[in-house]
């Protein structure tokens, strides 16, 4: 397979060629997916020539929250995390969008067992270029998985961690296995989850609905921008509460959110059509709006602008 590879990634605190980013396969963030990590897109402004890293402290604080739930010890500071993302940008030369992964790990056991506790861990950092997907203009049909979202009794979603995205490719890969574009899950209790790499937002008799974080779903960042641009620039109403599977075949617009498919309408869920079956007047607001929000077009930033300058 010919892959456009970047020049460099970064491992445990070096700048290194992108072939030479590499763990041994017993480490236990390799061999167990015993890691935690974060995904943030850097969007590209040409007209400044900058790309704004988007809520990258959110992304942190989020990583650190994972970190903890695992019993993970903090080897980098945040400041050295956003200034190795800044550099590794830099050091590509990138001038487009981009999708940075941040991901710390546990390394070698005792006795190279991928069970037992260790203090020994390791942080790589990668970035590439991630154009937007065209489902975001025209749709994506989805269809409800037949296996069941993790729980926080078992496998806490909040904590984003690779081992947990096994539940997501199993639900992926069956949904296109079957002629759609992406799953949604069900949780333990049986209403609306997520998707697998997304989360789910419903519009309906004027509200805007998300599942809450007791679902069995990753809180999301992007959810948050949403429900903010939603309430202080459209005036919708907004809430979290629990969702039906046969609310979404009713509702008036759907969508999944998140940092890689932004803002996405689902047309159709379980080949019932969405609204008109095409991309709705909500979502097309809501994708405008975000849209200057990321390309840090306003006056006031949902964030602190954090970004690196383009050569």
């Amino acid at each position: 397979m010919s892959l456009n590879k970047p020049k460099y990634a970064w491992l445990n605190g070096e700048k290194v060629a992108w072939d030479n980013c590499v763990v041994h396969v017993r480490t236990q963030g390799a061999f167990w997916g015993a890691n935690v990590f974060e995904g943030v897109r850097g969007y590209w402004n040409a007209q400044q020539q900058q790309i704004f890293m988007y809520r990258i402290q959110e992304h942190i604080d989020r990583l650190r929250g994972s970190m903890k739930c695992v019993d993970m010890p903090v080897t980098y500071t945040d400041e050295e995390i956003i200034e190795a993302s800044v550099g590794l940008l830099q050091a590509n030369e990138y001038q487009e969008d981009v999708h940075i992964v941040i991901a710390p790990y546990f390394a070698m056991g005792p006795n190279f067992d991928p069970l037992c506790h260790t203090e020994d861990t390791g942080m790589h950092i990668t970035a590439i270029p991630m154009p937007r997907s065209p489902k975001y203009d025209s749709g994506a049909a989805a269809t409800v998985s037949t296996w069941r979202r993790i729980s926080d009794d078992s496998m806490p979603p909040r904590i984003k961690t690779g081992a947990n995205y096994h539940n997501s490719r199993l639900a992926q890969h069956e949904a296109v296995r079957n002629g759609f574009d992406t799953a949604l899950f069900l949780n333990q209790r049986g209403t609306i989850s997520e998707g697998p790499g997304s989360c789910l937002m419903m519009f309906n008799r004027g509200v805007l609905t998300t599942p809450p974080g007791t679902s069995g779903v990753l809180e999301g960042i992007t959810v948050d921008s949403v429900a903010q641009i939603a309430m202080q620039q459209m005036g919708l109403k907004f809430e979290r509460r629990e969702i039906d599977r046969t609310e979404l075949y009713t509702a008036e617009e759907v969508f999944t959110v998140g940092t890689l498919s932004e803002i996405t309408p689902l047309i159709s869920v379980d080949r019932k059509v969405i609204g008109n079956g095409q991309r709705g007047p909500i979502v097309q607001e809501l994708q405008r709006l975000y849209e200057l929000e990321v390309r840090l077009e306003p006056k006031a930033q949902l964030s602190t602008p954090i970004y690196y300058k383009g050569l």
